[in-house]
């Protein structure tokens, strides 16, 4: 049969620079707030270090007030996008994110706004909120990759056990008709339907540390995510100073209780004040408690594999709110007036180079049907949330003595202190072949690097086979990889005879009679120890042939198969290798 090889070529990323470089190799959104019309002239347009360090140190921007109500809809009937559109083009343009900013807060509302609040009914001012997310987010669908859809609704006073919301024009005032927290889920489901693919997070400031403004926030999206409303992550903002709150536990603990709900966290606004003197200047033993400080912070988000984003509220203290707000204090941002590199850079540079990754066993499935919980001898896995890696794709390479690599650009991943045949890195996501090795014992102990920093160490059982087939989309359903007698793919348009052969390609075999060498391209003999059979649209076959698949590294199983006579369109197809069957959902096309 033909050759599927898996095994791609791609070159190193060299080693991290700046903040964004640093960034990609965590698979962390690097983020600065930033304003087309934060000033005048246009700082975007007639500063050229303030766009050249926007786009060199970050990955990610969010219009600091260009999608707020006041700017972006100043008058019932007429929208001005031109700012937003400015900065979504400029983040386009370098391959930046761009982040939304938002939809609804009880602050900065345009005074037309605020006028018809003060005699309007709710219903009017439900159709009102329904038409500006609407169309705020349809404008920039596809373009804006997530949302501040509500921001600060929670009082900052809160009952024991209750959740007590900020009087605004959107909730009590006259409010939109809905009790409790019904404007913020009904502003996500609002959201949601304009662009189901952007991500949806409430933002909230003071929840950093736990309290019961924290819990207060707990218990509101705990409900939503209970009740399905869409609603994708919360914002921490992170508005601190070098001295208190929060702790670096209990910042843990917060981001920790909100992604086990399945949400992701960013930091969203953070910025560190010092105290300044006249000329805005603050003092060399501040700038490295500040420096430690933004060090810590990150540290804790890199740390938690559900803290996706990393952002400042401005990047430079040519550009911030916090002297206009705070007298006497500044100098809060990672880059100074003259937009030169404050101790804070190299502070967030080194943690993101030395934290080590996060193995989460959970996270370490099957390359095929994504099942974890046990691996397999020669089983093709991949560790998701895999937190520290190159920041592009790395693909499968032949060492010396023509075994894939076990060092894909400096990642590797161990299994009992054996390093495993790499087949593609990646920050985030990385993909081995269980040793064969492990095939004499009960459980293996897990470890990941990158770099020369280890990861923590995970123990998982070893089983005697995982079976699972590969999905023509790497979904680990739909359509199998499944090759027609003639060499041709098996598709909808290109079916496979009653009475030919197919051959499958899956992984979780387990072992080979007379061996395999970890990360040799399998020469096509041999077959797999345990029995294999399979099921076509419930009919049972015995494979015909069921090994190592030629050309490919070994741990890639070829099972060919005679396709039962009598039956069309797109079938079930199960493995079943030792009496462990594969994943449920893959199906290959009969005519």
């Amino acid at each position: 049969m033909r050759r599927f090889l898996f095994i791609l070529c791609c070159t190193a990323l060299l080693s991290a620079q700046t903040l964004r470089q640093a960034g990609a190799q965590r698979a962390l959104l690097i983020g600065a707030a930033a304003d087309a019309t934060d000033a005048n002239p246009d700082p975007l347009v007639k500063e050229p270090l303030y766009a050249s360090t926007l786009e060199t140190q970050y990955s990610m921007l969010e219009p600091e007030n260009a999608m707020k109500w006041a700017s972006i809809h100043p008058a019932q009937t007429r929208y001005n996008f031109q700012p937003g559109d400015e900065l979504v083009a400029f983040a386009q343009a370098h391959q930046m994110q761009t982040r939304g900013h938002n939809l609804c807060w009880w602050s900065y509302n345009p005074a037309w706004v605020t006028n018809l609040a003060a005699t309007a009914t709710p219903a009017t001012m439900a159709s009102v909120f329904q038409d500006h997310i609407n169309t705020v987010v349809t404008h920039y669908k596809g373009q804006v990759f997530a949302w501040d859809v509500v921001n600060e609704a929670l009082s900052d006073s809160q009952p024991a056990g209750g959740i007590a919301l900020k009087d605004s024009i959107w909730y009590n005032q006259p409010g939109i008709g809905a009790t409790g927290t019904g404007y913020v889920e009904q502003a996500f489901r609002w959201a949601h339907a304009a662009d189901p693919n952007a991500l949806l997070f409430y933002n909230e400031y003071s929840v950093e540390a736990p309290g019961a403004k924290f819990n207060a926030m707990l218990a509101m999206v705990k409900d939503f995510v209970a009740r399905g409303v869409p609603i994708n992550g919360v914002g921490l903002q992170m508005h601190i100073g070098i001295t208190g709150s929060p702790s670096s536990a209990g910042l843990a603990q917060n981001i920790q209780q909100l992604t086990a709900l399945g949400l992701q966290v960013h930091i969203t606004e953070m910025d560190v004040k010092l105290p300044v003197d006249s000329s805005g200047v603050a003092s060399a033993a501040d700038l490295q408690s500040q420096a430690q400080t933004y060090q810590r912070i990150l540290t804790v988000c890199l740390q938690n594999p559900g803290c996706t984003a990393f952002q400042t509220w401005g990047f430079t203290d040519k550009h911030s709110w916090i002297p206009g707000s705070y007298p006497g204090f500044g100098a809060a941002l990672p880059f100074d007036a003259s937009y030169q590199a404050k101790p804070a850079v190299a502070s967030m540079i080194g943690a993101m180079q030395t934290v080590p990754p996060v193995l989460n066993a959970a996270a370490l499935v099957n390359a095929a049907s994504y099942k974890g919980g046990a691996v397999a001898p020669g089983e093709l896995v991949t560790l998701f949330q895999a937190n520290y890696g190159p920041g592009s794709l790395v693909g499968a390479q032949l060492d010396s003595n023509g075994l894939v690599s076990s060092n894909l650009a400096g990642t590797q991943m161990f299994f009992d202190g054996i390093a495993a045949p790499s087949i593609y890195a990646l920050a985030g996501q990385v993909s081995a072949v269980v040793p064969y090795g492990v095939s004499s014992k009960q459980q293996t102990v897990v470890q990941y690097e990158y770099n020369g920093v280890l990861s923590n160490t995970a123990t998982l059982p070893v089983v005697p086979s995982a079976p699972a087939i590969f999905a023509l989309d790497a979904s680990g359903s739909g359509p199998g990889i499944v090759l027609n007698q003639d060499l041709s793919l098996n598709t909808s348009s290109n079916p496979a005879a009653g009475g030919s052969v197919i051959a499958v390609l899956a992984t979780g075999g387990g072992t080979v009679q007379g061996g395999a060498t970890d990360g040799a391209l399998a020469p096509g003999a041999g077959n797999q120890t345990l029995p294999v059979t399979a099921t076509i649209g419930n009919v049972t076959e015995t494979a015909v042939y069921a090994g190592p698949a030629p050309g490919e590294v070994n741990g890639v199983m070829q099972v060919n198969l005679t396709v039962p006579t009598g039956l069309t369109g797109a079938q079930p197809l199960i493995l079943i290798v030792g009496g462990v069957s594969s994943q449920s959902g893959i199906t290959v096309a009969i005519k």
